[in-house]
This record gives C-alpha cells, sequence and structure tokens, in this order.
C-alpha cells in the first residue's frame, strides 16, 4: 500500500493547494492514504469532510512546531499546541491517540529536530523526503533510523501539486486510519520515491517570493 503522510495545503500559510486538486492528483499518483499535515493547523480535519475522497483514506494530521524543530502528528483528532518541547509534543501526541513522526530531522534550515530524534519516543523518522537538493539530510536520517531502529518514512511533503507522491511509504494493506497507524508503530515501513522536480521547487520558490513582494491594495 502507498500512503504519503506529509502534504501541505491551503490551511498552511506556504501553501496554496485546495483539498480537491489533492486528491486528485493523489489518485493520479496511485496513494491510497494520504495526510494533510498542515503547518499547526487541524482546520483540514472538518473541511475535508466536504471533499469527496472516495477510494482514498485521509489521515487527520498536523505539523508541529516544536521548540527544537517540526514532528507530525498523524491519527490525531485534536489539535496539538505548538512550542512546546519535542517529547511534551510526542507525549501530547501519543495521549491523543496519534503517531509522532520526526519531519526532516536533519535538514536544519527547514526545522528538523536533529540528534535530538535519537532520545525521543517517536514512532517513526522521515528517512526519504522529497524536498531535498543534495541528499545528505536523507542520508543522515537514514543512518540514524537503521542504528536506532527507528522506523522509516518516506513523505512528499509537498507544498504544490507535482510534488505529491514524490516520495511516500509503503506498508501492508490497509482499510482504516487505525491500521496504518499500527504498521507504522510496528516499523512495517520502507521509504520510497525520490526528488521533487527542481523545475517545479525553483517555480514555487519564484511564486513565494513574487507573494511576498506584491504590494498591497487599499
Amino acid at each position: 500500500m502507498k500512503i504519503d503522510t506529509h502534504i501541505h495545503s491551503k490551511f498552511s500559510k506556504d501553501s496554496i493547494m485546495p483539498l480537491e486538486d489533492i486528491i486528485k492528483y493523489s489518485r493520479i499518483e496511485n496513494l491510497e492514504a494520504i495526510a494533510i499535515s498542515d503547518h499547526d493547523e487541524i482546520g483540514v480535519i472538518e473541511a475535508i469532510k466536504n471533499v469527496e475522497h472516495e477510494g482514498i483514506i485521509v489521515i487527520p494530521a498536523e505539523e508541529v512546531s516544536t521548540t527544537k524543530g517540526h514532528i507530525v502528528a498523524l491519527g490525531i483528532s485534536e489539535y496539538i499546541k505548538p512550542l512546546q518541547t519535542p517529547q511534551e509534543t510526542v507525549d501530547q501526541i501519543h495521549d491523543n491517540g496519534g503517531v509522532a513522526i520526526a519531519a526532516h530531522p536533519y535538514c536544519y534550515y527547514r526545522s528538523g529536530v536533529g540528534d535530538i530524534v535519537r532520545d525521543l519516543d517517536v514512532d517513526a523518522m522521515e528517512t526519504k523526503n522529497s524536498r531535498f537538493i543534495l541528499g545528505m539530510s536523507n542520508y543522515m536520517s537514514k543512518v540514524v533510523s537503521q542504528k536506532y531502529d527507528i522506523p522509516a518514512i518516506g513523505a512528499s511533503d509537498a507544498h504544490f501539486i507535482e510534488g505529491i507522491g514524490s516520495c511516500y511509504t509503503e506498508i501492508p494493506q490497509a482499510d482504516s486510519v487505525d491500521e496504518i497507524l499500527k504498521y507504522i508503530k510496528k516499523g512495517m515501513t520502507k521509504a520510497c520515491g525520490i526528488r521533487t522536480p527542481m523545475k517545479a521547487i525553483i517555480r514555487e520558490v519564484i511564486r513565494k517570493k513574487g507573494h511576498r513582494t506584491k504590494p498591497k491594495t487599499e
């Protein structure tokens, strides 16, 4: 089963993707489950109920900003407040019945938790995040994942359509969110995929720069 546990929608400040487009492109990429994990926001949990997504399991999620980096919370039903310590965040995710995944842990310019991941009670860590240039951060994550027996996750971290499914995770076939979380906890995961196309990344950088510099209208 092919899943992407890290996708951003228009509910994130750094993405403009409509939910309908995310679902449509996920089908094209043959994804069977996705997590729309917006930054410190779970408004999408309610919004997704109004979007047709038959055939794709949508996992409630949030990319949580901690005092030391980002952690993806999967399978949550309540908001995880930001700017707690990493372990406090992980504990709150677990108390909420969710799974805690260290997002791009060795990508420091995107707020990875770094070596802290070795001592955190996370359920998994991203060893293949498709938003990279040279891939050193993914390599370091893979080494730590193997050394400390932390389950490996592949995720696109997509902020625009072309990025969805670039990296993904393979797990045994599942019919529900609970089953997916169970397989992740058991380490029954395989990180797969490639880098997001560089042309698409450059185009998105230019779009964001233009958006930031656009003069405000009265």
